[in-house]
């Protein structure tokens, strides 16, 4: 995330190019050995908060961290993918990645409401955030027919490889179980 200890990384902050890529690089090689002295792997790196918000609309940004993860992996000899949000704009995101030997994962948001051009509603606007009830059924519609209700009322098409679910607390981790039950074959 950006340098912003006090947001929590959730406001955006200007950075030079090369100061995104060094933070990046600080905090996922930071990530990454906590994991390996635990023997858990890292995969992947999810830009957090106003980062990921940037990076989905500033190609500069986005190009920081390309950079930054395309450094990574050939310095530590492994094969790191970026998340991003899974929009219209997918196909281009992976032309873009794979310019720099990357593989994108595109999430979808379980507990946000989209708008009709594929991006997640602001936060401030009312509804923006699903309530329990509308998340599962946004994730019954995921999984049944692979499209959201905008909030124009419209259907939107959205391939994506994994769920995003907020919530660091225990009503959060039962969601995700509520979830994950949805998927199982009977």
């Amino acid at each position: 995330s950006y340098k912003d200890l006090q947001g929590f990384g959730r406001r955006s902050v200007s950075h030079t190019d090369q100061e995104i890529i060094n933070l990046i690089t600080y905090q996922v090689s930071a990530i990454f050995g906590m994991a390996a002295s635990l023997g858990v792997p890292v995969t992947y790196v999810k830009p957090h908060g106003a980062l990921y918000n940037d990076m989905m609309v500033d190609a500069d940004i986005r190009f920081a961290i390309y950079r930054a993860i395309q450094s990574l992996n050939k310095a530590l000899s492994i094969n790191l993918k970026l998340m991003m949000l899974a929009t219209k704009e997918s196909d281009i995101f992976r032309q873009e990645a794979s310019a720099f030997g990357l593989n994108l994962l595109f999430e979808v948001f379980a507990d946000r409401r989209y708008t009709q051009d594929g991006k997640l509603q602001n936060r401030k606007i009312t509804g923006a955030v699903l309530s329990k009830e509308e998340l599962l059924a946004q994730v019954d519609q995921l999984i049944a027919k692979g499209s959201v209700i905008t909030d124009t009322g419209t259907e939107l098409n959205i391939s994506a490889d994994t769920i995003c679910v907020h919530g660091d607390n225990q009503a959060g981790i039962e969601l995700i179980r509520e979830i994950k039950a949805k998927f199982q074959v009977t």
